[in-house]
């Protein structure tokens, strides 16, 4: 029995300035560490609750997650010490957290979908061509530097930004050998008038859809990430009969991102994609990310949530072989999960040894 014998939990900053907690646990023969962003006066309730996991077997981690549901209501402190956990138990038996997690078949890295660009929406970049993390990354990094020179203002039309975008993408593929697609998360908009009018009884601009066929047809677009803020199963179908053939079309919800809220809107028949966030626990990720594939949707693991430098999104996007991941080119938040990922790659396709957290004596 792996038994946790102490929990700490410490209120921090996260990479943007906000609250966040860490929590550490020190088990019988591992130590695992996590941090997330939560309002501090949630550090002193986790404090708490820290003696009710006292005495469990880290290594029982669905069992875990179902108890620390029951305990916090806070997503986010529920997942910390998930994650925390999984950690010790992975550590305890000397292996990375996606082998703990995935085991022996985890061996398939994401493709990064990163954002290159905020203003009215995210403007994204996919290397759908790279044999590799590593090359998918160094493309779209290009790209990224190649774009800022441009120092475009934040009030640029969406046609401006995917026109330039499209031709640095077909030089820097031509450069790497590989073809490299654009995407566009419509959601960042934060539902501005632009793309919803209120005056037609709450209903969606049909303009609106009709840039959006536009914007796939002129710019060859690979990824959609739709700017409802109620998934209306009607736009949803149009948008999925018209694109699906053409570009993925993902579906965020207003309220967590989860697969289960768009089932519940009754979006999942419009949509390709599901938007996989680390919330919870771990094994309620693993729940969505099953419940996806039986429902034949691809999956995008999310990282917004996860604004501290934490890393274990990058190994549950391993452990699950997430096709896709979200991520950002600035931000320290950004490049620790970035930098594990190609650290992680190393190590399945170079033969490096892998790095382990061990207990301390």
């Amino acid at each position: 029995m792996n038994a946790i014998e102490a929990v700490s939990v410490t209120t921090m900053l996260d990479a943007k300035g906000g609250d966040a907690v860490e929590t550490e646990v020190v088990t019988t023969s591992g130590y695992g560490r996590c941090s997330f962003p939560a309002p501090r006066d949630a550090t002193k309730s986790a404090r708490e609750e820290i003696g009710t996991l006292i005495g469990r077997d880290a290594n029982q981690q669905a069992d875990i997650d179902d108890a620390l549901q029951d305990v916090f209501a806070l997503p986010s402190i529920s997942m910390v010490f998930s994650v925390a956990i999984a950690n010790a138990a992975a550590a305890s038996l000397e292996m990375p957290l996606y082998r703990y997690l995935g085991g022996l078949f985890a061996n398939a890295m994401p493709c990064p979908l990163l954002n290159i660009f905020a203003a009215a929406a995210d403007y994204l970049v996919v290397p759908v061509g790279a044999s590799s993390f590593s090359a998918g990354i160094a493309s779209s990094v290009s790209i990224y530097r190649e774009f800022s020179k441009l120092n475009m203002p934040r009030g640029v039309s969406d046609a401006d930004v995917l026109s330039r975008l499209t031709s640095i993408v077909q030089a820097v593929g031509d450069n790497f050998g590989f073809d490299i697609k654009l995407g566009v998360d419509f959601a960042s908009t934060q539902y501005t008038p632009r793309y919803y009018n209120e005056a037609q009884s709450g209903g969606v601009n049909r303009n609106w859809l009709r840039h959006v066929f536009d914007l796939v047809d002129r710019y060859d677009l690979y990824y959609v990430q739709i700017p409802f803020i109620e998934a209306d199963q009607s736009y949803l179908a149009q948008l999925r009969d018209t694109l699906h053939t053409r570009c993925l079309v993902a579906c965020s919800s207003p309220r967590d991102n989860t697969l289960a809220d768009a089932k519940e809107q009754n979006a999942g028949e419009g949509v390709d994609v599901a938007l996989i966030a680390p919330t919870k626990t771990i094994s309620n990720v693993f729940r969505l990310f099953t419940d996806a594939q039986g429902h034949a949707l691809s999956c995008v693991m999310l990282t917004h949530n996860s604004t501290t430098c934490e890393i274990s999104p990058s190994h549950l996007a391993v452990a699950l072989s997430t096709p896709f991941i979200k991520l950002g080119v600035k931000g320290s938040e950004n490049t620790s999960k970035i930098n594990e990922l190609l650290r992680i790659e190393q190590e399945l396709y170079e033969g490096s040894n892998s790095r382990m957290v061990k207990k301390p004596s």
